[in-house]
């Protein structure tokens, strides 16, 4: 039997086999976000919550 981590590792695996199968037939292209698009959507912050200091 599997543990959580090993299922979830394995579901991740068979999802990106996916898009790489969909950039490969070109059903889906990959591009970088323009500067207007990364001040509309910023990255979050990575940081725990509990972790952050004020």
């Amino acid at each position: 039997m599997r543990t959580l981590r090993e299922r979830a590792e394995e579901k991740r695996r068979l999802k990106l086999e996916a898009v790489a199968e969909q950039v490969r037939d070109g059903s889906l292209t990959i591009r970088s976000m323009t500067p207007e698009e990364r001040k509309q959507y910023p990255k979050p912050d990575r940081r725990s919550p509990w972790r952050r200091r004020s």
